[in-house]
């Protein structure tokens, strides 16, 4: 038996026991541990997979948050003023679709000289008198900021509720600072620092700020004019992001590499911990990972990991299981090579088969789960891009069952924005479309539904909505039937998309385009009076010259012809005024400035007022005597007295009443120019004022706010440019113009203007003419044959020798001829060769000649345009010889 057992075959046998039970163990362990390895690297990819979906569900939702601050900051470049209901009305719906945003924010840029009106604005605006610019003093206090070039002011805040204290509160001194700064020179989107509220002093509080710089186009370049802000409470937003895509196996923590301070580079934390931060340490010494966020500026790195317990979940019995296959293979291995050793071939064959299969299986089972991962996270992500497509949709999607009721048994997120009622209230009933359709609309929307289900068509249907907050919104809707297998209807399906804003721009073409028409109208009056003006300066022209030369001529015993040439130039005069709005009228005028007595001005309109004024209407007139003298234009003044009356007699109607003229000096301080519509920024002191009362039904704060605008009337057609062009000879004049009215109390306007200093005023009125004789020559150019004969003959009174041209043709002709003349009185309008171009064919012929231009359009820039050759006056027509012999005698020196 020993010889049996030690015989070759016998240490083969056992060598093969042995090797195949190593081997067998060996094997055992090697796939428990490949096996554990992939676990752990299918946990880790797991973990990687899902806190990339994380990370792109925090930017999308930080790049919705810049999308809202980019629109927002549409709002101030496309309107050059933005009113606080306008803010708010922009900034409702952001804040309903953007949670944890603390506020909304205009943050204005105002130099020092306009401080004291944008606190005055920021008061009204937010009705708190004394509203003041504030900075943070050394105790933290909000106390007035300090005088300094430029301010930052948060000038608008939605929702106020909450954020008073930051209205006001100054930048300048904040610590964005940098950032603001930063923004303005790079116009990109910044993100700051987690930094201490304003409006949460005190509360260890702290925000994120989103900022975009804010320029508009202001004279063909564009401006600087201030920020748009979005205050963030991060834990707030990550919170949201957390609520809207739940994932209970993360945790999250979230810090700013760009942060200097380690203390304050934690940003956000979500984990089992609560309320307790882990340092980065702690948080990476289990299976974490990392994704790098950058925004606005900002280098932010988000690290996860998995929640206690989740690894181990994990954990399944599979590399166990492997390991206990091949251990018991290996057994029945060892045993039938100890029962049966001379099967060892066989065995070991059917070893080979086993574990074949085994592999096999294996490979099987992984696929299964591979395709099963996949279909889950495929599932996930088509969930995710129907949940963000509903989202980015501009209206609202939804689907009601077609009963009695038309239930609805889905509504897009959309509905809030579009009907301001949340996707719950129509679901759980309490709120109906056709309850928000206008009623108007509802029967006509109802037809077109049951013709489009009655025709087995789609629907569309465009109609008014009637909001929640009490605006009306027009509305496109879209919707189909969704039929079973037995071609019976169950479910109506569409969209409505919010149609306001075409709707709007379709009214303000129609507007525009009739403004147009208003406006080619209006040039070709222009024109028309362009033309009868200047021809009949021209015979004005004439008949002051002859009246002036016939006054001359006559006797001084010869009173009552003097009496009537005087008439003849006072009429001339008057005429001439008349004209000189004509040429106002058409864009062409010139103005004549000169001090004047406003109580005698409307003294000699009272003949006209009283026929201007109903006969059913008392007007009466208090003018006060001795008054400084303004600096204004005559024709202008009479036209805004005119104007004024008439609008009040027309204000009185059938009923009639008074109308009240007065002119008077008062001291105006800083509150009279506050609540003035022209003249707000002028300075208290003395000031001439024209009042025109009136006792008819008076207006109310809509009409008041609109009676300047152009073309706004409540009269009939034709009737709304008197005021418009009141409001500008006000500015035109240094001015200012208040308006006081209410319904049932009358109107009152009040017109102020600056005296003219008593200096100045005297050295006008000493300035008279001195009888003057000359020996000198003059050659008159001009096309109209009555102005150039007077022309010379009131220049051969005062002794000049003259000659006379038809065009500017034969004037540089009979020039080329003799170009010793000492003087060129020139017409400006001629034909075939103008003014101007005889004027530089004279100063290519002589270059220091002195040349007159007269004309009875506004110089305009002529003179600074030709002010490089020799002396150059200009005198406007109609002229008297006393005017004539002014501009001679400056022009001769």
């Amino acid at each position: 038996m020993s010889a049996t057992l030690r015989s070759p075959a016998f240490f083969s046998h056992r060598l093969a026991l042995c090797a195949v039970l190593i081997a067998g163990l060996g094997l055992s362990l090697l796939l428990l541990r490949q096996a554990r390895n992939s676990e752990q690297a299918r946990i880790a990819a797991e973990l990687s997979r899902r806190a990339d979906v994380h990370h792109t569900l925090v930017r999308e939702v930080f790049s919705q948050y810049d999308d809202a601050l980019f629109g927002l900051r549409s709002l101030f470049v496309v309107n050059s003023t933005v009113s606080r209901d306008d803010f708010a009305r922009a900034t409702d719906p952001l804040a309903a679709r953007h949670p944890g945003v603390r506020a909304f924010e205009w943050v204005a840029a105002v130099a020092r000289e306009n401080r004291p009106a944008s606190e005055t604005a920021l008061s009204r605006d937010y009705a708190r008198n004394g509203l003041r610019f504030t900075e943070l003093d050394s105790a933290g206090q909000l106390a007035a900021a300090a005088d300094r070039p430029e301010y930052y002011p948060i000038a608008c805040i939605e929702p106020l509720a909450g954020n008073e204290r930051a209205l006001g509160y100054d930048l300048k001194t904040g610590p964005t600072v940098s950032s603001l700064e930063l923004a303005r020179q790079n116009r990109a989107f910044v993100l700051t620092r987690s930094v201490p509220l304003v409006q949460e002093v005190g509360s260890g509080k702290f925000g994120v700020i989103m900022i975009r710089s804010v320029y508009r186009e202001i004279g063909g370049t564009e401006k600087f004019i201030g920020f748009v802000q979005g205050v963030l409470h991060l834990p707030e937003v990550f919170a949201a992001v957390e609520t809207r895509h739940p994932d209970p196996v993360l945790e999250e923590l979230v810090l700013d590499s760009s942060e200097p301070d380690p203390a304050r580079q934690v940003l956000y934390y979500h984990g089992a911990g609560g309320t307790s931060v882990p340092s980065e340490t702690e948080f990476r010494r289990t299976l974490s990972g990392e994704q790098l966020l950058s925004i606005g500026g900002r280098e932010w790195r988000l690290l996860y990991r998995p929640r206690a317990g989740w690894m181990h979940e994990q954990l399944t019995d599979v590399p166990w299981t492997r390991a206990g296959s091949v251990l018991l293979v290996t057994g029945l291995l060892a045993g039938l090579l100890h029962a049966f050793g001379r099967r060892t071939q066989l065995v070991a064959r059917e070893v080979v088969e086993r574990t074949a299969d085994l592999r096999a299986t294996q490979a099987r089972l992984e696929e299964d789960v591979r395709r099963r991962t996949a279909a889950e996270s495929a599932l996930r992500e088509s969930q995710r891009q129907l949940d963000s497509l509903m989202h980015s949709l501009p209206g609202v999607v939804y689907r009601c069952r077609y009963d009695k009721h038309l239930s609805v048994v889905f509504v897009s997120e959309g509905a809030f924005a579009l009907t301001g009622a949340t996707p719950e209230d129509f679901l759980q009933g309490r709120v109906h479309f056709r309850e928000l359709i206008h009623p108007a609309d509802l029967e006509r929307v109802r037809a077109s539904t049951r013709e489009a289900i009655a025709s087995r068509r789609d629907m569309e249907a465009e109609y008014r909505l009637n909001a929640r907050d009490g605006r009306e919104k027009w509305v496109l809707s879209r919707a189909r039937g969704v039929y079973d297998a037995n071609d019976k209807l169950q479910f109506l399906e569409g969209l409505a998309i919010d149609i306001t804003a075409q709707k709007k721009a379709e009214i303000e073409g129609i507007a525009l385009e009739r403004k147009l028409l208003e406006g080619q109208k209006l040039e070709s009056l222009g024109l028309l009076a362009g033309g009868v003006a200047h021809d009949f300066n021209n015979l004005l022209t004439a008949i002051l010259g002859n009246a002036g030369l016939a006054r001359l001529s006559i006797p001084a015993s010869a009173v009552s012809a003097e009496t009537a040439l005087r008439q003849i130039e006072i009429a001339s005069q008057r005429a001439a005024e008349l004209c000189r709005q004509m040429l106002a009228y058409a864009g062409k005028g010139r103005f004549v400035v000169e001090p004047t007595d406003l109580s005698l001005l409307i003294d000699g309109l009272r003949p006209l007022l009283k026929i201007s004024v109903s006969h059913r209407a008392t007007l009466t007139l208090d003018l006060a005597s001795r008054l400084p003298a303004v600096m204004a234009d005559g024709t202008q003044l009479r036209q805004i007295a005119m104007n004024l009356v008439i609008n009040a007699s027309e204000s009185l109607g059938d009923h009639g009443g008074e109308i009240a003229v007065s002119t008077g000096l008062m001291r105006a301080d800083a509150a009279t120019f506050a609540t003035a519509v022209a003249g707000s920024e002028l300075s208290p002191g003395e000031y001439i004022y024209l009042e025109i009362r009136d006792t008819g039904h008076g207006m109310t704060p809509d009409v008041l706010a609109k009676i300047f605008d152009p073309f706004f009337t409540t009269k009939f057609t034709g009737r709304g440019l008197g005021l418009a062009a009141a409001l500008g000879i006000v500015r035109g004049h240094g001015g200012a113009l208040r308006v006081e009215s209410a319904p049932g109390r009358g109107t009152k306007f009040r017109l102020l203007l600056p005296p003219v200093p008593v200096a100045s005023a005297q050295s006008q009125a000493s300035n008279s003419a001195t009888p003057w004789r000359t020996t000198a020559r003059a050659l008159i150019i001009d096309d109209d044959e009555p102005v150039r004969e007077v022309t010379a003959a009131m220049l051969q009174s005062f002794g000049f020798k003259t000659k006379e041209a038809p065009h500017g043709r034969a004037g540089l002709a009979l020039f080329r001829e003799d170009p010793s003349y000492d003087v060129i009185v020139l017409d400006l309008l001629m034909p075939e060769l103008d003014g101007e171009a005889t004027l530089l064919g004279l100063r290519e012929l002589r270059s220091d000649v002195c040349v007159l231009i007269m004309s009875g359009y506004h110089e305009g820039d002529l003179l600074k345009r030709h002010a490089g050759g020799g002396p150059l006056g200009y005198l406007h027509k109609p002229f008297k010889r006393g005017a004539l012999e002014r501009a001679i005698r400056d022009l001769l020196g």
